[in-house]
């Protein structure tokens, strides 16, 4: 993952992470001491059948959100063979994979897929939705440890902002960011203000955290965790 590789090389102090991938790249990099401290998105990313007998999935690189969520799913549905994978970059790159026949599928927010839905360049096959939350904070551990106070003042001020952004004195600013500066179709918009719910205090639920654990290690797609102290260190 990208992400934590650049935790690790100290290019980056925090990140925002897809959850999922931040949890298994923990895990699969134990020497790199990373830990899940805040949650930023509490709400989880939102006929699959056929996909069920060794597809090939697109992925953005090695140890992604979209590697990750295709061995949950292939868990969770209980899959007869397992998925194959092949990088191809960013959401383009996906999309011009599964166009050309070099792959079968791939996973990606679904708002995100609506623009390339419209324009018939791909098909909607199904939602795989993981009880977990959609992003959360990561840092190195010994960063956590000794800077708690900036941490902690970190997850208010995202929070603070958060909670301002989404407040309806801003919702014409709002709108044209999304819908102007983003691209997205004003019913993509409302469909995204409809579900998304962000945590303004970037707390942890450890229980979710847990059941991602025990879920993704169930997939394949982590090694197993002794302790939830070795994932999650709070400010």
């Amino acid at each position: 993952m990208r992400m934590i590789k650049k935790l690790i090389s100290g290019e980056l102090d925090v990140a925002i992470c897809v959850t999922e991938g931040l949890v298994a790249g923990i895990s699969n990099t134990k020497e790199a001491d990373i830990r899940l401290f805040g949650t930023y998105v509490d709400s989880p990313l939102r006929n699959l059948d056929d996909l069920a007998f060794g597809a090939t999935f697109g992925i953005s690189r090695e140890g992604s959100g979209s590697q990750v969520m295709a061995k949950f799913a292939a868990s969770q549905y209980e899959w007869k063979e397992p998925p194959k994978f092949k990088i191809l970059g960013d959401v383009n790159g996906l999309v011009a994979g599964v166009q050309s026949g070099e792959v079968d599928a791939f996973l990606w927010e679904r708002t995100t897929m609506n623009r390339h839905y419209a324009q018939d360049k791909v098909r909607y096959l199904g939602t795989v939705k993981a009880p977990w939350p959609a992003f959360s904070f990561g840092a190195r551990k010994e960063y956590i440890e000794n800077n708690r106070a900036l941490v902690g003042q970190l997850l208010r001020t995202i929070g603070e902002n958060a909670r301002a952004f989404l407040g309806d004195e801003n919702d014409q600013i709002r709108e044209e960011y999304v819908c102007g500066g983003l691209g997205y179709s004003l019913e993509d918009y409302r469909q995204w203000m409809g579900y998304v719910a962000y945590n303004f205090g970037g707390q942890v639920d450890r229980r979710k955290v847990e059941a991602a654990v025990k879920t993704l290690v169930k997939a394949g797609a982590m090694e197993s965790c002794d302790a939830m102290a070795d994932i999650i260190l709070e400010p």
